[in-house]
């Protein structure tokens, strides 16, 4: 279980994250959690003045939800009917004394007298904290929901019952619109979470569940109950002896979470026969380390995870988190390398640029990760098999200079040119560069594809990523197959960044990397009269000269519409030489009105016709390399043109 040790390790050297709250993307907050602590998502906040009686509550946006909560390892793993308190928040038909008297439900008797005994026994501690004792001294009075009603935040019947569920006709009934806590509330009302904190005293003052001096206590106080009642043990994760648990933590992947990567609670079924009597037999854990291991992979999931459907996808150093994307593609680097500039650059500069700063960006890791001291880097995701069983579908783990030049060879070899719309030059830029996995994934299955097969897709592709396996062939021809029908796409066909222009760059870059062993190189040399290509990129490279003639003729009259070259894109990869004569002959009419210039172009097609052995000028399909000579040819003749504009207007 090294995954386990990697994990208690990352909050050891993170401990002074516990209780710093950052935020990221829509500004969720997230926290590295202590110890005996779990998140919630709380629907009402309940404010207490300095002598801890009631000042006012409010009702909880969603976004300000997450709340956490001192618990133990019952209530952390209640569920169904089971009567297990959490400690200060709780939901309602916990810490309301008056629930019954408000209509609550008889087999939700027991719960506040479980709660406030808990309370109770933490508040006249030796290690009580005074927010603890205002709080107790106000719950214990039952007075919660009648405060809550006339707070207005609670809304009760004729009956002068508590209103579980507000449906249409009570607005009519009532004469108000839906109340605040029944759109934030999933179930009914009595089980909505309730938060409490204390008016503060300075504009500095913490509210309840951030402050750090309480985690602390809490910590104590559960850790001298545990070692009056808890059996020690040998852990097998960090080999010392200390108290351990059986039960581990859940609300890994977000707070409604109950799945778990470690359980044992399947004694009558198959975990046990013929094996073990107890879970002990199969393995021990420390409860400190579980409840590290977890909260370390809580935290790292928030913090840096990537999530497809389900499954999160998690790279983190263990001496440090060192935020690393394997999914990343090369804009996705030089952005993180090059800050929030907009880098303008002119074409024929694109290559070298981006070539160098690529290979300075990893050396930037590298020597950051030199100087934080990162040696191993852990690259894992997990996904839920069942509503209560998580699973670790990946994993592996590297130093971390063969992860690096595990990553600087995948962005070297799985490279195409992409491109960009250039801002200031109000032009399309191409660059060579690897497309995020992301967009890998969206180029072959498409945008409304199922998340379950797109999340399969990522985790295939981690291998040829971190591990440098080759890319599965099946990928590469589902691409290939989709890029082969340009008429299939919807976006504008003579848009240069269209939907299947940039499908197209992503095929190649992963054909590419298919046939890295063959070096293709993705610039022509025009000059070559040997020709050194075979078949497949011959045909493309005709097909790349076809569609530029008939575009440019088409461009300058104005007009909107896929080239011969597109229309007949599937039947030639289908039917090369019998449809190369067809497109041939539909190319008449263009090279007559062009007169001087299409020279070049009928050069240029005499060429490569000559090019092609007469055996290999037959109707075989064409295999994905194809696409390699059609948009290579095409890069390069487009550069050409660009090329001669600049020295037009130079001379100019």
């Amino acid at each position: 279980m090294s995954w386990m040790r990697h994990l208690y390790d990352v909050y050891e050297n993170n401990v002074d994250q516990v209780g710093e709250f950052k935020t990221r993307g829509e500004g969720q907050r997230f926290t590295l959690l202590p110890v005996s602590h779990v998140t919630q998502s709380a629907q009402i906040e309940v404010l207490l003045d300095r002598e801890g009686n009631f000042f006012n509550a409010t009702v909880v946006p969603k976004e300000k939800a997450r709340t956490i909560v001192p618990a133990t390892l019952d209530s952390a793993n209640r569920s169904g009917s089971k009567v297990a308190a959490h400690f200060l928040h709780d939901k309602i038909f916990y810490v309301a004394g008056d629930y019954l008297k408000y209509g609550g439900e008889e087999k939700r008797s027991e719960n506040f007298s479980e709660y406030i005994k808990q309370m109770k026994d933490w508040a006249t501690s030796e290690y009580v904290h005074p927010k603890v004792t205002l709080i107790y001294n106000y719950v214990k009075q039952g007075t919660l929901i009648e405060d809550l009603v006339k707070e207005k935040v609670l809304f009760v019947d004729e009956n002068n019952k508590l209103i579980e569920k507000w449906t249409a006709q009570d607005d009519k009934k009532y004469g108000i619109e839906k109340p605040e806590i029944y759109k934030v509330v999933t179930g009914q009302s009595s089980e909505a979470l309730v938060r409490f904190t204390i008016l503060p005293e300075t504009p500095d003052d913490v509210v309840i569940w951030e402050d750090k001096t309480l985690f602390e206590t809490f910590q104590q106080y559960l850790e001298n109950k545990m070692n009056e009642t808890s059996e020690l043990g040998y852990c097998y994760i960090t080999g010392e002896t200390m108290p351990l648990t059986e039960r581990h933590g859940s609300r890994l992947r977000n707070a409604g979470d109950m799945s778990k990567l470690i359980s044992s609670n399947d004694a009558k079924g198959f975990t046990y026969r013929g094996r073990f009597d107890t879970p002990s037999q199969a393995v021990q854990i420390g409860y400190d380390v579980s409840q590290k291991a977890h909260n370390a992979l809580r935290w790292l999931i928030q913090r840096q995870g990537y999530r497809s459907d389900t499954r999160n996808f998690i790279t983190f150093g263990v001496e440090k988190p060192a935020d690393i994307q394997p999914f990343d593609g090369t804009t996705d680097l030089l952005a993180a390398y090059w800050g929030t500039e907009t880098v303008q650059m002119k074409q024929e500069d694109i290559d070298l640029v981006i070539a160098e700063q690529v290979q300075q960006a990893f050396q930037g890791k590298k020597h950051n990760f030199e100087l934080e001291g990162i040696k191993n880097i852990v690259v894992m995701a997990v996904d839920a098999a069942t509503t209560g069983r998580l699973a670790i579908v990946y994993y592996q783990e590297l130093d971390s200079a063969l992860f690096l030049k595990k990553l600087t060879h995948w962005h070297d070899t799985c490279k195409w040119y992409q491109n960009y719309f250039n801002t200031v030059d109000k032009k399309v830029v191409n660059y060579p560069g690897t497309p995020s996995t992301y967009h890998i994934v969206e180029s072959i299955y498409g945008e409304r594809a199922d998340e379950k097969v797109k999340k399969e897709l990522y985790t295939r592709l981690l291998p040829c990523i971190v591990d440098g396996a080759a890319i599965p062939k099946d990928i590469v021809r589902a691409i290939f197959n989709r890029v082969k029908n340009p008429m299939s796409f919807n976006k504008d066909l003579s848009n240069p960044i269209g939907e299947w222009q940039r499908t197209l760059n992503i095929a190649c870059a992963l054909i590419n990397k298919q046939y890295e062993k063959e070096e293709i190189d993705m610039v022509l040399d025009h000059d070559n009269k040997k020709r050194e290509y075979d078949r497949d990129i011959l045909f493309g490279q005709l097909l790349g000269v076809a569609e530029v003639l008939e575009r440019n003729e088409l461009n300058r009259r104005d007009e909107k519409r896929a080239t011969n070259a597109m229309r007949y894109f599937n039947a030639f990869s289908q039917h090369p030489a019998r449809t190369w004569l067809t497109i041939r002959r539909q190319l008449h009419p263009y090279q007559v009105r062009q007169g001087e210039k299409v020279g070049y172009y009928n050069k240029l097609i005499r060429e490569i016709e000559a090019s092609i052995q007469e055996s290999d000028m037959n109707n075989n399909a064409l295999g994905p390399k194809f696409l390699l000579g059609y948009s290579s040819q095409i890069q390069a003749l487009y550069t050409k043109n660009d090329q001669k504009e600049e020295n037009t207007n130079d001379a100019n």
